[in-house]
């Protein structure tokens, strides 16, 4: 019996967009798109509606390949990721994304001890964002790590272990395509206390 779960063509009519180092500036990006041909040989597909894809990896991808994975076939409406720290690199990666009109808007929902821990990182994201009124940044208390992906083809999730930075290591991941689980996983944006909010006017406490 054919394995349903990994060797499966990508769905028809799906458009690839180019990842060539003459559309991306930023090295993060190209990194990243570069991972997904490792990525690819072994899932070859987005998950369908309501698949669930647990994976494993071991110093091969982190949890910001899954983006680039999921823009590259589809633009994304709306992307909202949760995580304990962000690097400066996945940053500028991000608003390039936004900037090159792969993903429409952007919520970010970062433990706000990165103010205090990465000033710089902070002062970056504020002045990426300050032109750009479809990026928002809240802070708030929070550990979770988990993307959500809303296209107009599916509704995506992904959530476990991995960080979004270069150090990956043994890490496990869940990748599901699944309305109901995205709704529910944004109560994680909608519900959590706000302590600090960065958007095109700046960061301030709430």
């Amino acid at each position: 019996m054919k394995n349903k779960f990994f060797d499966i063509k990508k769905p028809e009519g799906a458009v690839v967009k180019s990842a060539a180092s003459s559309v991306f500036r930023s090295k993060y990006v190209l990194a990243h798109f570069d991972k997904l041909s490792h990525l690819e040989d072994d899932l070859k597909r987005l998950p369908s509606n309501e698949e669930f894809m647990f994976l494993q990896t071991e110093n091969q991808f982190n949890a910001f390949t899954f983006i680039p994975a999921v823009a590259k076939l589809h633009t994304i409406r709306h992307l909202y990721a949760a995580t304990y720290s962000i690097s400066r690199r996945a940053i500028e990666a991000l608003v390039e994304l936004h900037d090159k009109g792969m993903i429409d808007a952007i919520t970010l929902c970062i433990s706000d001890s990165l103010i205090k821990r990465n000033p710089k990182t902070i002062d970056l994201l504020t002045a990426m964002i300050s032109s750009r009124g479809n990026i928002k940044v809240q802070f708030c208390w929070s550990h979770a790590k988990v993307a959500l992906m809303q296209t107009d083809e599916g509704h995506y999730i992904v959530e476990g272990s991995g960080n979004w930075s270069e150090n990956a290591m043994y890490e496990q991941y869940l990748f599901a395509n699944s309305k109901s689980v995205y709704e529910f996983r944004k109560e994680l944006f909608n519900n959590v206390t706000i302590r600090h909010i960065a958007d095109a006017n700046g960061l301030k406490a709430v």
